[in-house]
């Protein structure tokens, strides 16, 4: 995503108070919106994913599936959808597990956004973006021990998000 691109500026019950670009966001510590796309194969592992060393956030650190920025005018199922066809040159049918706030410190910059978390089924081949580069397929146990073992291999919104969910995870 480029840095001037515009993102719905939202306050702390969500509701949109304006538009800005994703630089300005992050210098002015505003709160915007994100999702975070979960994907089980038909083994019951998800997909999770490597950010590449070029990116702003979390470089080299795992993370979900797919996952960004709600763009401005956008809603969290549109952001979602674009989002798997960006990252991994999929589409599937997604849910809509719940929205949580994020609230992470990187670099000395506060970084604040509302999630949509969302879960797909998907079992072939996916192609990944130039933002990735990796990719595992892991059960919610092997999650939880890797993360039990090393938290910071994994982005904080992971994490979180991942925590969010995994008890609905046992139920699908």
């Amino acid at each position: 995503m480029e840095e001037q691109e515009l993102l719905d500026i939202v306050n702390d019950k969500d509701n949109v108070i304006g538009q800005d670009t994703k630089n300005n966001k992050f210098i002015k510590g505003l709160i915007s919106r994100n999702v975070a796309i979960f994907i089980l194969d038909n083994d019951g592992k998800l997909l999770i994913t490597k950010r590449s060393s070029h990116k702003k956030s979390f470089p080299n650190r795992y993370d979900l599936a797919a996952c960004g920025n709600v763009k401005a005018s956008e809603s969290y199922r549109e952001a979602a959808e674009r989002e798997v066809i960006e990252e991994l040159s999929i589409k599937c049918n997604l849910k809509f597990l719940g929205k949580i706030f994020n609230e992470f410190k990187e670099n000395d910059i506060k970084i604040k956004y509302f999630t949509g978390i969302f879960l797909g089924h998907f079992s072939g081949e996916v192609k990944l973006s130039d933002e990735l580069v990796e990719l595992k397929r892991l059960t919610s146990k092997e999650i939880e021990g890797l993360i039990n073992e090393n938290k910071d291999l994994f982005t904080p919104g992971f994490v979180k998000d991942f925590i969010f969910v995994k008890d609905k995870l046992k139920n699908l």
